[in-house]
Order: structure tokens, then sequence, then C-alpha cells
């Protein structure tokens, strides 16, 4: 091997392990007495990805993202985003993915426009790739 070679594996190696992994399982208490405003299937994009994605307001007002029997591939940083598109730009960042599998779910404050941003992506940061979406309608 030359050493331009093993120079850019290393830098490559660096790169992933200075990424965070999502964790592989989560089962949150989801909230409940909700109110199905929108839903979503997850469609895979460069990732296998699946499950539903809904926005629900509780009893008391507040909106959650709900994700229910939600799997995609594990990669480093994946994000949350709501987007017009699948571009991934413009977005609205809603945080982390809390887990590649499970149920769990993102309160959401009033700035989130889902008439707008009416796509869940599920969003790989470093690499700028797009693990699979979901159309709220």
């Amino acid at each position: 091997m030359n050493k331009t070679l093993i120079s850019a594996a290393i830098t490559f190696i660096l790169f992933l392990n200075g990424c965070s992994k999502t964790p592989n399982n989560i089962t949150e208490t989801l909230p409940t007495a909700v109110t199905n405003l929108l839903t979503g299937t997850f469609t895979s994009n460069a990732h296998s990805t699946s499950g539903t994605v809904k926005v629900v307001v509780d009893a008391s007002g507040k909106k959650f993202l709900v994700f229910e029997n939600f799997k995609t591939d594990n990669g480093p940083d994946l994000f949350v985003r709501l987007s017009p598109n699948t571009s991934g730009s413009p977005f609205q960042e809603l945080g982390t993915l809390k887990a590649i599998n499970g149920n769990f779910s993102y309160e959401l404050d009033a700035s989130k426009n889902f008439s707008t941003n009416n796509r869940v992506l599920i969003w790989c940061k470093p690499f700028s790739v797009l693990y699979g979406h979901a159309i709220l309608q």
C-alpha cells in the first residue's frame, strides 16, 4: 500500500469515530389520548427505512411527532428533519434520531410548519445522505 492510501484510510476511520452512532432500540411511552393531525409511511432512500410517523396533539394541546414500528439502518450522526422536499434543504431540524428501531416521539414547538415542511427526513449529516423519508398527509 502506498502512503497516500494509508493516510486516507486513517483519516476516514478517525472521521467515522468522531461521529456518533444511533442507539439500536428504544421503546418510549408514547403520548396518549391524542388526536391524529397528519400521518405518513416511511419510504427507503439510500438505506432500508420503514414504519409510520404521525403528528398528534394531546389533551393538553401539546403536539408530538410520533414514530411507530420504526426501523432503519444505523449510521453516523442521523438526524430527524422536516422539509418541503427530499433534497435536504431547506429544513427544520428536530434533533438526533433517538433510535434505529422502535417507538418514540419528539415534542414539537409552534415554530414547526407542517403545511410547508410536510416531509420527515432521516438524514445522515456527515455524508449528506437521505436514509428514508415519509410524507405527512
